[in-house]
């Protein structure tokens, strides 16, 4: 794949920006928008990515997956999320498991350092085109106090980070895995990405509808619902918003 990458100094959102692009017919498949300062970065849901100035990096990708079918969209997802997983892991050297926290976070221990945003645009039964939106934390050393878990690859390695560096890094990984998934070879992703899951293998507390449950998480299906057996034997399935892990 082809990337061109636009550099923008300063923007409300960059999905918001790949969507107007997209709007006016002026890009493609390939097209990158990173921003040096990102001010009203959006996450999944009415969540909001915060990213002081030139700290951080943060990029939106624009794909045309007209071979996927919308009842495997979460295989994507699925997809982006190992990227991401991979460049965070190739800067952290050892010691720190890097994990996919349900739905679209990814964690270096216990705590945030990456999420992701996808958005897509269907028409009939064919995905138009899609904008993924990735922020990762690189330099930032300070957050605001609303912000649950927060940690950046400086935090953690003590190293400062080049933006354009772990951009270039993160778009090739989005590459490979959009290869592997346009190659049918979504059971690979699948089985990396379930074994990749934060809390995977550990005896968790739940809460879902007002009461809390141990369980273990055993997979996300493919509707994108956390499957959790809980300790008395039962599978259940939880949509985004459905279930708290504590």
């Amino acid at each position: 794949m082809k990337f061109d990458i636009i550099f923008l100094e300063r923007v409300d959102s960059t999905n918001a920006y790949a969507k107007k692009l997209l709007n006016g017919s002026s890009a493609g498949e390939g097209t990158v928008i990173w921003a040096g300062d990102q001010y009203a970065g959006r996450g999944l849901g009415e969540n909001t990515w915060h990213s002081p100035p030139g700290l951080n990096l943060t990029f939106s990708l624009i794909l045309e997956p007209l071979f996927l079918q919308p009842d495997n969209l979460f295989c994507l997802n699925k997809a982006v999320a190992l990227a991401v997983l991979h460049t965070i892991h190739h800067e952290i050297a050892g010691g720190i498991q890097v994990s996919i926290k349900w739905p679209n976070d990814i964690y270096a221990g216990d705590r945030k350092i990456a999420g992701i945003l996808i958005e897509h645009t269907i028409l009939g039964t064919a995905i138009k085109h899609t904008v993924i939106g990735v922020g990762i934390n690189l330099n930032q050393v300070e957050f605001p106090a609303g912000i649950p878990n927060p940690v950046s690859l400086l935090q953690l390695t003590g190293k400062q980070y080049e933006q354009r560096s772990i951009l270039e890094q993160s778009i090739s990984n989005l590459a490979g895995e959009y290869y592997r998934l346009s190659s049918t070879k979504c059971d690979e992703i699948v089985s990396e990405y379930d074994a990749s899951l934060y809390g995977s293998g550990k005896d968790l507390v739940f809460t879902a509808s007002g009461s809390s449950f141990t369980g273990r998480i055993q997979s996300v299906d493919e509707n994108g619902r956390l499957c959790v057996l809980t300790s008395d034997g039962v599978l259940q399935k939880f949509s985004h918003g459905e279930v708290v892990m504590k």
